[in-house]
């Protein structure tokens, strides 16, 4: 690609389809200025613009524009192959092509209404409330932890950390975390967050065997594996088959309220519309003839 890189890649082309300006010497382009042609069908200017995302690099936003302005094209020349190839009765996509407008009308509609209407807060006693009356949906699949970990190089010189670790508390953590970063420890030191085992085993890879007394213990598991030196502790535990604990279950219990919430808004608006045009006079239902 030379001829100084066509014309450096087309002035960037045409300094990412914003106009020629900067040392070309000619006026802006409008932005309904065609940029590319298959058959009568025409790409504009601002149509490519409006596919090259926001805060690219000069170079970045032409290749983006080019790559749009490629792949137009190819679908244009396909569509035009299409039409000439397909009896009429294939494209007669009226009702799909309007049942989708609807569908993409109904989407945008419904969630500007929930957006500006629905309360997106969940109180404590709300979530625990409803946390109670619907335990059967959160029953546990697998054991479930609050677990401290640090997954340390087996160089890692331990002496001086399996003590404070041990009786770890909020006042020690900032110590323990920063032993862990000057040791290129791997650490999980948020003894807020519940991990299913098995999720917890793929970070630390612990054998259990009598599993329910072992995440039961709450002293000091000191062990190493696969060239890595592992310190563990476990600070509460929910079994299989239990419900899991509200604490485990609350960003879930967040999501079920907001979307039971967001339902029943939807259906009040709905039921309200049809009401109204019904009272209105805008709906006809003709029974067929028997």
């Amino acid at each position: 690609m030379t001829a100084r890189s066509t014309a450096a890649a087309g002035i960037l082309f045409w300094i990412a389809l914003g106009g020629t300006g900067a040392g070309c010497g000619e006026a802006a382009e409008s932005s309904t200025q065609s940029v590319a042609r298959v058959g009568t069908t025409t790409l504009t200017a601002a149509q490519v613009r409006a596919h090259v995302p926001n805060g690219l690099s000069l170079d970045d936003s032409a290749t983006a524009a080019r790559r749009y302005v490629d792949q137009w094209v190819r679908e244009q020349i396909l569509v035009a192959q299409a039409e000439a190839a397909l009896p009429p009765e294939a494209m007669a996509f009226e009702d799909e092509i309007k049942a989708y407008r609807n569908a993409l009308l109904l989407h945008a509609f419904k969630e500007r209404y929930v957006n500006e209407r629905m309360d997106s807060e969940v109180s404590e006693e709300e979530a625990l409330a409803f946390y109670e009356a619907n335990e059967a949906s959160f029953m546990l699949t697998d054991y479930a932890v609050r677990v401290l970990f640090i997954n340390a190089p087996e160089t890692a010189v331990l002496d001086d950390i399996r003590e404070p670790f041990a009786a770890l508390d909020s006042t020690g953590m900032i110590d323990i975390e920063r032993w862990c970063v000057e040791n290129g420890a791997i650490y999980g030191l948020d003894g807020s967050t519940w991990w299913t085992l098995s999720a917890f085993t793929k970070e630390v890879p612990m054998n259990f065997y009598r599993t329910a007394s072992q995440i039961s213990s709450r002293r000091l598991v000191d062990f190493e594996a696969e060239g890595r030196h592992y310190l563990v502790r476990f600070l509460e535990h929910a079994l299989k088959d239990d419900t899991a604990p509200f604490s485990a279950v609350r960003n879930d219990v967040t999501e079920m309220i907001l979307h039971r919430r967001k339902q029943q808004l939807l259906l009040a608006m709905e039921e309200q519309l049809v009401v109204k045009a019904w009272a209105e006079g805008l709906v006809e239902v003709t029974e067929p003839a028997p």
